[in-house]
């Protein structure tokens, strides 16, 4: 990493840590988008590297359960991420029954890939509204989507074929799922690494990938998402980004895993080590440090991701927050 960033890093959240406000009082900041879009997501920014001529080898770097407490180079995300975590502990607890469902509404944009006579082409979809109701206790219950927002409604049913009733897995969290995981920073990551065991691009990327699905598309205790950040920042690779902006273009800090690889820009041209610029970046609010949303790059000019504008435990499907 650039020296001279990494002290930009660390003088930033020094200011932050002597302005940090008491934040208000408000729904939690926790979520999860839909697996599936991930792994979509990630197959196209594999595609997007590999149309672009690019040549990258990850290098080895993976700390693996049982590592240190912080790795090296990591210290500007954990000082930002610890005091994320306690933004995120301070929220107020919530009393949730078993027959509630967690509701989240979301500003999102995404692409999609089709092929046609010419090829693969790839589209961005419009900005959109997107609501989403899921049991707070079992994922046999069917929950219900609406996206884009206004619009038809469709039931959800993620059990797949579990033995019902179900709490849920890291791939599809409940508010009860998430409620049983330690809250030891170290426990919890290595439950991530064996649980993740031999999934996507590496342990690390994997690991990050399934503790950002975990805070964007669901609600969890407060101790519970204060351990998610501070496992996060655990992981080798785990840097700030000091400024970054959302779909809806507004400010904020960010924390991202970067792979370490080896890129060549083109041919005869000398390998370098660079940091892979294609991960996802979590988007906090730079001064109140409550989760806004995610960055997941751009394409054709138009910012990818998504802005969570509301999250509750309701009682039944299709109720809005304050009984609507």
């Amino acid at each position: 990493m650039n020296p001279h960033s990494r002290v930009s890093d660390q003088r930033l959240i020094a200011e932050l840590a002597e302005s940090l406000p008491i934040p208000a009082e408000r729904d939690l900041s926790a979520g999860r988008q839909e697996t599936l879009k991930e792994h979509l997501m990630t197959e196209l920014r594999q595609a997007v590297v590999a149309a672009a001529g690019l040549t990258l080898a990850a290098l080895s770097g993976h700390h693996g359960p049982g590592g240190g407490d912080v790795p090296a180079g990591n210290t500007a995300a954990a000082q930002l991420l610890d005091k994320i975590a306690t933004v995120a502990a301070s929220q107020p607890r919530l009393n949730v029954r078993d027959d509630q469902y967690m509701y989240i509404a979301s500003e999102d944009r995404w692409s999609s890939a089709y092929v046609d006579s010419g090829g693969q082409r790839t589209v961005v979809g419009p900005l959109h509204k997107r609501e989403i109701w899921l049991s707070v206790s079992n994922v046999c219950k069917p929950g219900l989507l609406i996206d884009p927002s206004p619009g038809p409604a469709t039931k959800l049913n993620d059990g797949f074929g579990a033995s019902c009733p179900n709490k849920g897995s890291w791939g599809d969290p409940t508010y009860r799922f998430l409620q049983s995981l330690p809250t030891a920073p170290r426990t919890l990551l290595d439950m991530i690494y064996t649980a993740t065991k031999g999934a996507g691009q590496s342990p690390d990327q994997e690991a990050f990938t399934t503790i950002g699905d975990a805070l964007r598309e669901a609600i969890a205790p407060p101790d519970i998402s204060a351990a998610l950040y501070r496992a996060a920042a655990l992981i080798p690779g785990v840097r700030v980004v000091p400024h970054v902006t959302d779909i809806l273009g507004r400010s904020g800090i960010g924390v991202q895993f970067a792979r370490k690889v080896i890129q060549s820009p083109a041919p005869g041209v000398p390998y370098r080590e660079i940091y892979d610029p294609n991960g996802p970046i979590w988007i906090f609010h730079p001064r109140t440090l409550l989760w806004m949303g995610e960055n997941d790059g751009s394409l054709h000019g138009k910012a990818m991701g998504e802005v969570v504008l509301n999250r509750a435990i309701v009682d039944h499907l299709g109720q809005l927050p304050g009984g609507g």
